[in-house]
């Protein structure tokens, strides 16, 4: 007959849940602030080159509509550009919106 016995480690109230290294109350450097801290830089840092490529493209449709053209490859090209503008400004707009929501304001 196999009999198994253990004899577990006490448990440390002061020592943090599940496993954690930080005690939960402690009130030092909690690295939940660090882990917020590095999701708003990346989600600033997203949002420039977003918002810089967005006005580069609004840059691009205005410089596009000087070009004479015309036929059903000109209405083509002008229709596709055109929802490509209204995509680049949603997502500018999603931007703004994601940037607001990381930093806590509505």
């Amino acid at each position: 007959m196999n009999t198994y016995t253990s004899n577990p480690a006490p448990i440390d109230p002061a020592g943090g849940f599940a496993g954690n290294t930080v005690t939960p109350f402690d009130y030092g450097t909690c690295p939940c602030h660090a882990a917020v801290q590095r999701s708003r830089d990346l989600v600033s840092v997203q949002r420039a080159a977003t918002l810089a490529q967005s006005d580069q493209t609004a840059v691009a449709v205005n410089r596009s509509s000087n070009i004479v053209w015309t036929g059903k490859a000109a209405d083509l090209f002008r229709s596709r550009l055109s929802r490509t503008a209204q995509y680049s400004a949603s997502l500018a707009q999603d931007m703004e919106t994601t940037h607001r929501l990381a930093w806590g304001s509505s």
